[in-house]
C-alpha cells in the first residue's frame, strides 16, 4: 500500500494567501480606476484619449488577473476540503477497525 501524506496547515496557508491575492487585485483595480478618471481637467485631447485607451487595456488585464486569482483560491479551497475530508474519514475508519479488533 502506498503511503500518502498531506500538510493541511500548508494547504490552509495557501487558501489564505490566494484569498489575500484576490483582495489585493480587487483593491488595485478600484484604486487605479478611481485615479484614472480624476486627472486634471486640462489634461484633454489625444494625450487623454491615449491614456484612457491604455488604462482600459490595463483594466482588462487586471480583471483577468483577478479572475485567475479567484479561480486559484477556489481550487485551493476545494483541495483543502477534499484532503481534510479524506483524512477525517480515514481516521474514523481506522478507529472503527481498531475498536472492532479489540
Amino acid at each position: 500500500m502506498s503511503e500518502q501524506q498531506v500538510d493541511l496547515a500548508s494547504l490552509q496557508q495557501l487558501v489564505t494567501q490566494m484569498e489575500t491575492l484576490v483582495t489585493y487585485c480587487d483593491a488595485l483595480k478600484q484604486g487605479a480606476g478611481g485615479f484614472a478618471y480624476m486627472l486634471p481637467a486640462d489634461w484633454q485631447g489625444p494625450a487623454m484619449m491615449t491614456f484612457l485607451s491604455s488604462f482600459e487595456a490595463w483594466s482588462v488585464g487586471a480583471q483577468g488577473l483577478s479572475d485567475s486569482a479567484a479561480g486559484l483560491h477556489e481550487l485551493a479551497k476545494a483541495v483543502h476540503t477534499a484532503y481534510s475530508t479524506t483524512v477525517e474519514n480515514l481516521d474514523t475508519a481506522w478507529s472503527e477497525t481498531a475498536a472492532s479488533l479489540a
